[in-house]
Order: structure tokens, then C-alpha cells, then sequence
């Protein structure tokens, strides 16, 4: 378990945002900053260029109006360069719980886990990478349990979400005769979204085979016993044909984030105590109202579907990537605030005990929403880990953050969400 300790307390800040200068981090900053304005904590923004770090503090400055904002004895500025490690140990030895922005996590993503192992810093990114969080497990998991070092990868929208809606329907279910989760259903729904620029590099970096390669002993994210459930879940076959969804009376199509969702879900359950035998579907729903005009969804679904296939083969051709890497040069997405991301989940047990959640949060799903993710997590882990916490501290090591969060209370990770709204 980790242990809060004296040199934790003693730090000169709470909460450090690494990489802040991107889409996703400049978010995450945004929402560290306004929840550092109705509290006490002490935070921080980072990056390699500190006339870009100071911009995009003065910006969020500006849009927040706020009195605790505008001071900047609460709000610090540290220099940190992923190529220089002797910056980012630095950056590390600053503050109690550092959040990674810096994306591809492929590229620039091990320097800030070596960091806060090194320094005993608790550590949360918002990767969706999977083979580089497995990579990460290997190398670095027993050195963090050593140190007493929390790590929680996937705080973002990737996969704090689908994450949060198993958590939801297997505790609903338990609270009814101690039924067993058997079953799970997810539907997405997002409203007013686009791709941040670092998840189309991601995407790149993987066509081209640029990501993290495995060795001989490795282990997956999740057991080995959930290695059934995690092939039919992600079976290419059963994912590509629009499915009818009898709760939701639409046809739903693949959600794109599934190969991420997956491995999250397995790797919970297991914490969860759920069954090696779940069932898990992981959809998206396209059409915004199923009428018998567009076929109950069935018309928007296989054009999304079409896309999806349309995409893939374009980025498996070389040229293609090529002329997308050079448009990201100049491309952003700052993303929307009055977006939605809206969840709905269906829980079944063995004896056919049922159970819904359904969650609705602000913003688009890859920038906003996801900023608010990685900060209720970093508040959370915070409350957990100070040496006043009422709680046991979270397990140490390589964790998924509801599991881990959910360990210290039950709801803690809820009630920091719904603080940031």
C-alpha cells in the first residue's frame, strides 16, 4: 500500500501539470487551476519552453477571471524537458502527485514514470496506449511498489469512464443479495467532439509500428484469466456489424475506443472481484434520435461504420500518412466546453439481476472532458495519499484509477468528479 510520507508533506507543490503546452494538457491545467482556486492546494504548470508555459497560464488566467487565479504565488511555473533527465527529476522532487501530459506516451511518456518512481511521487498520465502502459508494468512496477509509489495510467477519457461504469452497476448489483456482475453493456454518446492532435499521432505511431515491442516474460495489463473475455470483446468480427440495443431502442456501432476500454476493464474487474467470465460490449451510439426514417439508427450507424473501414485503409497507406503527419503540424483542436459525453451502462448478473447507470459529463470527450477526468483522479489520489487522510492509501504500483481510488473510499472518486462539475 502506499504510505504517505514527511517528504511528500514538505513539498513545495500538491499538483504539478507536465506538458501543459498541448490541447489535452492546456485542459488538464485549465481544470487543476479552477479547482485550485476553491482550495488550498498549490499547483504548478510544466513544460520544456517557459514563454509558452507562461502563455498558456496568463490565457487560462484571463478565461477563468478569478481571483485566486490571477495570484501567481499559487500557481508555479517549473521547466522540465522529457529528453533531460536531470530536469525531470527535478520537476518530480517539487510536488506530491505529478500528471503527464506529454503525448505520444510512446515517445516522450517513460522520463516522467522514471521521475516519480526515482523521487517517491505519485503519478497519473492520460495515455490510451496500451502497449506502452504494459511496457511501463514491466519495467518499472516493482520499483514503484518498492518506493511506495502510486501510478495510475488511463485517467482520461481513456478510460475513467467506462472504468467508472463498471465500478457503478457491480457495486449496484452486490448491494442486491451480493449478486455477481456477469454482464456489462456500454453506450457512448458524445455531442460537440473532434481528435486532439496527440491521439491522431498515436494512431500514426501505431500503423508504422512505433510503439513499444514486448519481451520474453512479459505480462499483460490485465490476468491471464481474463485473456477469453478480453479476444471475444475485442473480436473484429462481432465489433464491425451495426447491433440493435433493446435498452436504448437504436442500432449501435463500434466504439473506435474499444481496444483501450478492454484491457481497463479487464485489469478492474480483477480488483473488483468480477468473474474471468464477463460479458463485455463496448458500443457507440451515432445517430443523435433513432426515427423510423433513418432506420432506428441503422442508416447513420453503417455510414459511421463505412468511415471506420474507409480510415483504416487510407492510414495503411504510406503517402496518406505522410501528407497527415505534415497537415499536424499546423493542426489543433482546442476543444469544447459545451460539448457532452453522455454514458449509458447495463449491468446483468448470473441469476439475470439487473442494474443501470447513467452518466452524463461536460465537454468533449478528448480535450475538456478529459482534463476533468485526470484532475478529479489527481484531487482524489491527493486527499488519499496526505498524511492527514482519514483513508487507506491506494495500492502501489501500476493501477486503473477508479480500482485503485474506489480501495481508499467508496465514492471518493464521484465526489471529486462532481466538484468540477
Amino acid at each position: 500500500m502506499s504510505v504517505p510520507n514527511a517528504r511528500l508533506s514538505k513539498r513545495s507543490y500538491d499538483i504539478i501539470v507536465f506538458g501543459c503546452t498541448g490541447n489535452a494538457g492546456r485542459a488538464v491545467a485549465y481544470h487543476v487551476i479552477r479547482s485550485a482556486a476553491t482550495s488550498s492546494i498549490n499547483v504548478a504548470l510544466s513544460g520544456r519552453s517557459k514563454s509558452k508555459v507562461e502563455k498558456v497560464l496568463h490565457g487560462i488566467r484571463d478565461e477563468l477571471g478569478d481571483t485566486r487565479a490571477q495570484n501567481d504565488a499559487n500557481i508555479g511555473i517549473v521547466i522540465a524537458d522529457a529528453c533531460d533527465e536531470q530536469s525531470m527529476l527535478k520537476l518530480a522532487q517539487t510536488t506530491k502527485v505529478l500528471i503527464s501530459c506529454a503525448g505520444p506516451y510512446g515517445r516522450y511518456g517513460e522520463a516522467a514514470v522514471k521521475a516519480c518512481v526515482t523521487s517517491g511521487t505519485h503519478y497519473l498520465d492520460i495515455t490510451g496506449e496500451v502497449s506502452w502502459v504494459e511496457r511501463m508494468l514491466n519495467d518499472y512496477d516493482a520499483k514503484a511498489k518498492e518506493a511506495g509509489v502510486t501510478l495510475l495510467p488511463f485517467a482520461g477519457y481513456d478510460c475513467v469512464p467506462a472504468e467508472l461504469g463498471l465500478m457503478l452497476v457491480d457495486n449496484a448489483l452486490k448491494t442486491d443479495d451480493d449478486s455477481k456482475l456477469a454482464e456489462i453493456s456500454l453506450y457512448f454518446r458524445a455531442k460537440g467532439g473532434g481528435l486532439p492532435r496527440g491521439t491522431l499521432q498515436t494512431m500514426l505511431d501505431g500503423f508504422e509500428g512505433k510503439t513499444p515491442s514486448k519481451k520474453q516474460g512479459d505480462v499483460r495489463l490485465y490476468p491471464k484469466e481474463y485473456k477469453k473475455t478480453a479476444k471475444r470483446a475485442l473480436s473484429l468480427l462481432g465489433s464491425l456489424v451495426p447491433k440493435w440495443s433493446p435498452s436504448l431502442g437504436v442500432f449501435t456501432a463500434p466504439n473506435f475506443m474499444t481496444v483501450v476500454n478492454v484491457p481497463v476493464l479487464c485489469r478492474a474487474a480483477s480488483i473488483f472481484g468480477v468473474s474471468s467470465n464477463l460479458s463485455i460490449s463496448d458500443r457507440s451510439v451515432v445517430s443523435a434520435k433513432p426515427t423510423l426514417l433513418n432506420g432506428y439508427g441503422l442508416f447513420p450507424t453503417l455510414l459511421y461504420i463505412l468511415a471506420l473501414i474507409v480510415g483504416c485503409l487510407l492510414l495503411a497507406f504510406p503517402p496518406f500518412r505522410w501528407w497527415l503527419r505534415n497537415r499536424l503540424n499546423t493542426y489543433s483542436y482546442g476543444g469544447n466546453p459545451a460539448g457532452k459525453v453522455i454514458l449509458d451502462v447495463y449491468g446483468r448478473s448470473a441469476c439475470q439481476k439487473s442494474a443501470t447507470a447513467h452518466c452524463v459529463f461536460p465537454g468533449d470527450a478528448g480535450i475538456y472532458a478529459t482534463g476533468l477526468f485526470a484532475v478529479g483522479v489527481a484531487n482524489a489520489l491527493l486527499e488519499a495519499t496526505t498524511t492527514v487522510s482519514k483513508y487507506p492509501p491506494p495500492p502501489t504500483g501500476f493501477r486503473t484509477p477508479v480500482a485503485a481510488l474506489h480501495r481508499c473510499r467508496p465514492g471518493l472518486i464521484v465526489e471529486h468528479l462532481k466538484r468540477l462539475g
